[in-house]
């Protein structure tokens, strides 16, 4: 291939840089096989090569035409590999020979159908949406495996307490008994000096 393959150089290169600049691209790669199969003919590599790289160029400007006509052509060719594997399964005599030619055939298939998927998305790109999520809710800081809440989730914790404290006076502590206040203490003396007399002790007193 490289006595039969054209190459211009460039500006400072030497005719071996040059070689094997080109021989490396993706088109000389593809043409090397293309023409090592013999199933093009006696064809000069450098027409296949620049062939290869206006295909390329086509691609590039968003043209996919020749990509959807071979992978259309690939599916084709895999039915038809399907269908004569399947033909073959079912002439056989033996059942390992069944078991493999069905084996196969249904890769066949099923390369088939991956081929034609992709014809599809490739026709028709799926739409891929990115959503950003929003943590609304409050954080946990986790410490040692210990979950501690936020200081506003345990202040508003609480607060229902605290509510009721003010709406409903004290809580009752029915473990001791409080001291009684000043207060008490007047009402007391005051109930002693106005305390009215039994009858029984009255008169006793008279005699």
């Amino acid at each position: 291939m490289t006595d039969k393959l054209k190459v211009s150089l460039r500006d400072g290169e030497t005719p071996s840089q040059a070689m094997a600049r080109v021989a490396l691209t993706p088109e000389c790669l593809s043409a090397a096989v293309l023409v090592d199969s013999k199933m093009m003919g006696d064809v000069d590599v450098t027409e296949v090569v620049d062939e290869l790289r206006r295909q390329t160029a086509a691609i590039n400007n968003g043209d996919l035409t020749r990509p959807e006509d071979m992978l259309l052509a690939q599916a084709h060719t895999l039915d038809s590999l399907f269908a004569q594997l399947t033909g073959r399964a079912l002439r056989s005599q033996q059942r390992d020979g069944l078991e493999s030619y069905m084996r196969l055939a249904l890769k066949a298939q099923n390369q088939a159908r991956a081929t034609l998927q992709t014809l599809a998305e490739l026709k028709a790109p799926r739409q891929v949406a990115f959503v950003q999520q929003a943590n609304i809710g409050n954080q946990v800081q986790v410490n040692n495996g210990t979950i501690r809440q936020p200081a506003r989730t345990r202040k508003s914790a609480k607060a229902p307490n605290e509510l009721l404290e003010v709406e409903h006076g004290e809580r009752l502590d029915t473990r001791a008994t409080g001291s009684a206040g000043g207060a008490d203490s007047a009402v007391a003396t005051v109930e002693a000096e106005h305390r009215a007399q039994k009858p029984g002790r009255k008169g006793r007193g008279r005699a």
